[in-house]
């Protein structure tokens, strides 16, 4: 007890002198002398100017120094902006330092560092001068020309950790646009100029957001960066990054390829004797799995591929050796080598010189960046070949390649697919593949190596194919020519591998073709070459009957598509003509159509039958995406009308419209932007002729206006007549001027009017005595005649209004007034006047005072005859 108390007070004692001591020293490095002191430190142990927003500092446990708003700064030679930025710098200071009189800084940890990489024009990098670098032998170091560079000062660091840091990246004043977040790890010295690396950190990229771009892990231990890096060993793990997250890292944007992706890389560097300055050998080893469209869904069957590559990397004279190359996929490979030699012009060679590659696999790929293909396609076939490629950019210098066939298996057909066999290679500047011949079912003789020749006629259910490419002009061309007795099978299969031809329609029937894709540039090409089609039907959608196509065919003459019928059925008529695409000037607003189109016979109840009820709308809809090349009507019709832009002639043998039948038509006009114009028609009607201009307009409501003129019509074929045109004779000419609008034939005719002026000649009517009836008040038999007429039409309320009908029979003239229906029913008021010289005729003058009067069904009207009041001239 004695004894405790007797060093409780040394005890005491003891420890308020370390509080006080902690304090104090606290307190010291607050003061600007000693905040320049340690700044000082610092700038000896970083080798770079130094900023510091303020100290902390503690003696226990350790002596420990903490420095926030920490700023290293760069070296002139690399730029005007940081080299390093911390948040908070923990540094702990050795003691047998401290007794020496100077510090030494133990393990230094930076809080949320950020440092920036730089490359100048020289391909050095702002890192080779910190880190301290390893003793080297004055015998083998190089000449130094010039005046010798400062000497960095001497670096006593130990261990740096971070966490939370970021690595941005820069060549010369230019900021790269990728870094690393989330930096964390630590570089220790663990000899003398040797620096151990363990660091992990998450890819970034200005711009655009990584979701799963995966983590780096990186490992290894690198001499002084005055020796650049050398001797070295390292070792790079990415991993768990995607594949889309990959692109938008390195290029900035997402190319669409979803999939997963590993890379293990390792580098050795002045490991062995034969290593020269800068030289560098390297090995990866890449892993892409589940590799497919970023809309389609991942399959167990999506491709994979491993690549391997191990060579040498000399960086200061920017050469590299891929010695071995290795790309290998399920059941496929290649093996090659690349060459780079670096400058101003690189030159490069790349060498494939063994490829195996299996049809199978080429299918994976196809069916994960192609939707609809089919389930259950498979294909057997073996290709080998190999090429040599040189320059930059690469160029293909030499090519060899074959196959013996294979087959490929379709669900839904009994037959394989079979593919002849296949050879290619550069020769002569051109690269060349085939012909290949392709054939549903058969035999294997009947798919090998045909004949250059054109073949499509001797062919039967195949189809041979040739790829020409000229390495000189970049111009080339595919070339596809074969038979079909049943196209529709064609089609089915175009539909299994993905790639349906028909969007909305169906054809069957024999086809034949000699077609070429050509190209004078990679990047677009054009089609020549014609389809020719027999014995087919096509059924369009729209359309409730299928058109039968006796004989038909469809060209291409650089890119322009023109359909041309022989001999079509359709509509209730036999068609021919043709429908051409006139040259490409607008682009933007799609292909403009130059039709002939001539029918032996047209009739509006077939047109009802073929499209449904003329009040449907919805026709349009269904019809115009197949003929405009759609799939699917997500346009509202309008739109698919103002597709449209079409010009052209339409001729009609016999036309039949509800009672009016028209002869010889033909009609030339344009269809373009909603606006239906027809410039001229004329058509052979009622033994006469009618010519007449067209103009509707579908938007905002359809809206119909016509200008006829008839000349020489028989009145005794007017349609709509009943038995009254039995008893009719004579000819009308005139004009006439109707307007409608809306849909169907209801609206269409309740909202018909118009004005028309007509002239008669020679006009009879057979049974009644017109003029003796209305004198005598009684109907009378016989023949009426009037030399001449004239008079005007109006047209509203669905009927047909008769404004001061003159005929002139001589003696006396008819004035006839009143209303036809359009249901066919009458009431007419017919009298009679003196015949004057003078062209003022008033019925007054008559003295007659009888009116007849014809009321009811054209067919079985009533007639009568009535008194007639005193006549005014307003009447």
């Amino acid at each position: 007890m004695i004894k405790l108390q007797k060093w409780r007070k040394p005890a005491v004692a003891i420890v308020v002198l370390v509080i006080v001591f902690q304090a104090g020293v606290s307190l010291l490095a607050r003061t600007h002398r000693v905040h320049a002191y340690l700044v000082t430190q610092l700038e000896r142990a970083f080798g770079r100017p130094v900023e510091v927003a303020s100290f902390d500092a503690r003696i226990l446990p350790s002596p420990q120094l903490d420095a926030n708003g920490v700023t290293v700064g760069e070296d002139p030679a690399f730029g005007h902006e940081y080299f390093l930025r911390a948040e908070r710098l923990s540094a702990g200071v050795r003691w047998t330092g401290l007794l020496r009189g100077h510090f030494e800084f133990g393990t230094m940890s930076l809080s949320k560092p950020s440092l920036i990489l730089v490359r100048n024009s020289e391909s050095r990098w702002n890192l080779e001068r910190w880190l301290p670098p390893a003793k080297g032998n004055p015998a083998t170091s190089a000449p130094v020309h010039g005046p010798p560079s400062p000497v960095a000062p001497v670096n006593r660091l130990e261990r740096i950790e971070f966490d939370e840091g970021r690595i941005n990246f820069k060549t010369e004043d230019d900021k790269l646009p990728f870094a690393f977040t989330g930096v964390s790890g630590s570089v220790e010295q663990i000899s003398p100029g040797r620096w151990q690396l363990q660091l992990e950190a998450q890819p970034w990229r200005s711009g655009v957001l990584l979701q799963s771009a995966g983590s780096i892990k990186v490992l290894g231990d690198v001499a002084g960066t005055s020796t650049r890096l050398q001797p070295a060993e390292i070792t790079l793990h990415w991993s768990e990054a995607s594949i889309a997250d990959v692109f938008r890292f390195f290029r900035g944007q997402d190319y669409g390829v979803r999939g997963a992706f590993a890379l293990d890389a390792a580098a050795k560097s002045g490991t062995a004797r034969e290593d020269g300055p800068a030289d560098w050998k390297f090995s990866l080893q890449g892993r892409a799995v589940h590799i497919h469209r970023w809309d389609l869904t991942e399959r167990a069957d999506n491709p994979r591929l491993n690549v391997n590559v191990t060579g040498r990397w000399n960086v200061g004279a920017g050469s590299l050796i891929a010695e071995e190359i290795g790309v290998e996929g399920p059941r496929s490979n290649l093996r090659g080598m690349l060459r780079l030699a670096g400058g101003r012009v690189p030159a490069v060679e790349l060498r494939l010189d063994s490829m195996g590659i299996q049809a199978s696999d080429l299918l994976a790929w196809y069916r994960a960046f192609h939707p609809d293909m089919a389930e259950g396609v498979t294909a057997a076939q073996y290709f080998t070949g190999g090429m040599i490629l040189r320059g930059w950019p690469l160029a293909l210098e030499s090519a060899a390649f074959s196959s013996s066939g294979g087959i490929v298996r379709m669900p839904g057909f009994v037959e394989p697919v079979r593919i002849g066999p296949v050879s290619g290679g550069r020769e002569r500047g051109v690269l060349t593949i085939g012909p290949v011949r392709v054939g549903l079912g058969g035999d294997l003789r009947d798919v090998l190596a045909p004949k250059r020749r054109r073949v499509a006629v001797a062919m039967e259910n195949a189809a041979d194919v040739t790829f020409t490419h000229d390495l000189n002009t970049q111009a080339g061309s595919i070339s596809v020519e074969g038979s079909f007795n049943k196209v529709e099978d064609f089609l089915k299969l175009s539909a299994e591998v993905g790639l349906p031809l028909n969007h909305g329609w169906e054809l069957s029937g024999q086809a034949s073709a000699v077609t070429k894709w050509e190209w004078k540039q990679p990047s677009g090409g054009r089609w020549n070459g014609r389809v020719v089609f027999n014995k087919a039907s096509l059924t369009v959608a729209g359309l409730n009957q299928p058109l039968n196509v006796f004989a038909g065919a469809l060209d291409w003459i650089d890119g322009r598509r023109i359909a041309r019928l022989m001999r079509v059925e359709g509509f209730g008529g036999m068609w021919t003509g043709n429908i051409e695409e006139t040259a490409r000037a607008d682009v933007e607003n799609g292909a403009k159509w130059n039709f002939h189109l001539y029918a032996d016979q047209l009739n509006a109840a077939d047109l009802d039958r073929w499209v449904g009820p003329r009040a449907r709308p919805s026709w349009l809809q269904r019809l115009l995406p197949p003929l405009l090349g759609g799939s699917a009507p997500k346009t509202p019709p309008s739109e698919l009308v103002r597709r449209v832009n079409a010009e052209g002639e339409l001729g009609i043998a016999q036309l039949t419209i509800e009672r009016l039948r028209f002869e010889k038509v033909l009609a030339k006009g344009s269809l373009h932007d909603l606006q239906l114009d027809v410039r001229e028609a004329q058509a052979e009607w009622a033994g006469g002729k009618v010519r007449a201009e067209i103009n509707a307009k579908f938007l905002p409501r359809p809206v119909y206006e016509i200008a006829a003129r008839l000349e020489s019509v028989n009145l005794a074929q007017l349609p709509g007549a009943g038995r009254i045109a039995e008893r009719l004779g004579g000819e009308a000419s005139g004009t006439l001027q109707v307007k409608t609008e809306g849909v169907g034939r209801d609206e269409l005719l309740g909202k018909l009017t118009g004005r028309g002026e007509f002239h008669l000649n020679k006009v009879e009517f057979r049974g009644w005595d017109v003029n003796a009836s209305v004198e005598d008040g009684v109907a009378h038999t016989g023949v009426s005649r009037w030399a001449s007429g004239e008079g005007s039409v109006r047209l509203r309320d669905s009927s047909i209004l008769l404004e001061d009908w003159r005929l002139d029979g001589g003696k006396q003239v008819t004035l006839v007034n009143g209303t036809l229906s359009f249901g066919r029913n009458a009431d007419l008021a017919i009298e009679t006047a003196g015949a004057r010289k003078s062209k003022d005729r008033k019925a007054s003058d008559s003295g007659t005072g009888h009116v007849l009067k014809i009321s009811g069904p054209l067919d079985g009207p009533k007639v009568s005859v009535e008194r007639a009041g005193v006549r005014q001239p307003a009447d």
